[in-house]
């Protein structure tokens, strides 16, 4: 419920409203069903990371995210998520130091869900943009915009997503109401994966580390 409620608080800021093509219902709804495949998937993704400041400054990182039906994990530079079931633990690294945090207990919305009541209440459009190869990977790709009513922060202004056919994202670009742009671009991709192999990566975060949730 946390992004829909950021989405109705946001709706007052009136964010910048980026003109292009009308919208397609049958390119949200192609969206969302490929988003769930994603959700409900097994895989793990190597990304490379991309921030462009809207002063021009470029940062890079690599990423990894994985999952199946059972564990979440997704790493960027000196922090690490990992979801399993109603569990959320935030970790960060400093030095040799590992500290996580387990988040307050809530009900998730999966980002497909937040999608799909977001295009609903008219909030984004979402529009077919030409697919493209990625990591060897035939992907689907689509571009959400916002309206004006109400912005979030995974969506942005614009967001540029291409998946493959089981909906793993290969490309994610998103820009933000202040200019900045972030962008992940698959490098490998693995299908499937086990969740033996899904928490080695979460361990992976810091070897010397005990084992982590689960």
């Amino acid at each position: 419920m946390v992004a829909l409620a950021a989405l109705v608080t946001l709706g007052f800021a009136a964010p910048t409203v980026l003109v292009g093509a009308p919208a397609d219902p049958g390119a949200a709804r192609d969206l969302v069903t490929l988003m769930r495949a994603g959700e409900r998937g097994s895989w793990s993704v190597d990304y490379e990371f991309t921030r462009t400041l809207a002063g021009g400054r470029v940062l890079r990182q690599a990423m990894q995210e994985a999952r199946d039906p059972s564990l979440h994990v997704l790493r960027s530079g000196s922090v690490m998520s990992v979801v399993q079931g109603r569990r959320t633990y935030d970790c960060n690294a400093t030095g040799k130091r590992l500290a996580c945090t387990e988040a307050p207990a809530t009900k998730l919305l999966a980002p497909s869900e937040v999608l799909r009541v977001a295009v609903s209440v008219g909030a984004y459009t979402v529009t077919r943009i030409p697919g493209a190869v990625i990591a060897g990977q035939r992907a689907r790709c689509f571009r959400a915009r916002t309206t004006g009513h109400g912005q979030l922060p995974d969506l942005g202004v614009e967001a540029d997503m291409c998946l493959d056919a089981h909906g793993v994202s290969l490309r994610q670009r998103i820009v933000s109401d202040s200019g900045d742009v972030d962008e992940r671009l698959a490098e490998s991709v693995t299908e499937p994966v086990t969740t033996a192999a899904i928490r080695a990566l979460a361990r992976g975060f810091d070897p010397g580390a005990a084992p982590g949730p689960g």
